[in-house]
């Protein structure tokens, strides 16, 4: 079933609308072309923090947790976001180990936000019309 709302998009609720709402200004095929580019980026993003994880490099996998912050943050996964901020953060205090369910966490968020993300992609291109 297709929601039916005239010019404007209704975005997931997972999504920081308001935040989407002032980034895009309702630009919705803008829009699609930056969750276009999430979803063709993130797997590369993530695996550099993958990498950095499994060879146990806190300095490469705090900087790659910063660019996924940003991935994120551009799709409005603003609590997605804060929670890489915090891991970004405790990279510098703790050991891989003591890291480990921060990271299972993020693992998880990072594949709820895909496939988030790969749904409002198909409904952008929809209510586009492309």
């Amino acid at each position: 079933m297709k929601d039916f709302n005239p010019g404007k998009f209704v975005f997931n609720t997972r999504l920081d609308a308001r935040f989407l709402d002032e980034l895009f200004d309702g630009d919705t095929v803008y829009t699609q072309h930056v969750f276009e580019d999430f979803l063709r980026d993130l797997p590369d993003y993530w695996k550099s923090t993958a990498t950095a994880w499994q060879n146990g490099d806190r300095t490469a996998l705090r900087a790659s947790i910063h660019k996924c912050k940003t991935l994120f943050g551009y799709v409005g996964f603003t609590d997605i976001q804060r929670i890489c901020q915090e891991f970004e953060n405790s990279c510098a205090d703790n050991t891989i180990g003591d890291l480990r369910s921060r990271y299972q966490v993020l693992l998880d968020k990072k594949e709820e936000a895909r496939v988030i993300i790969e749904e409002e992609y198909t409904r952008l291109k929809s209510f586009n019309g492309l």
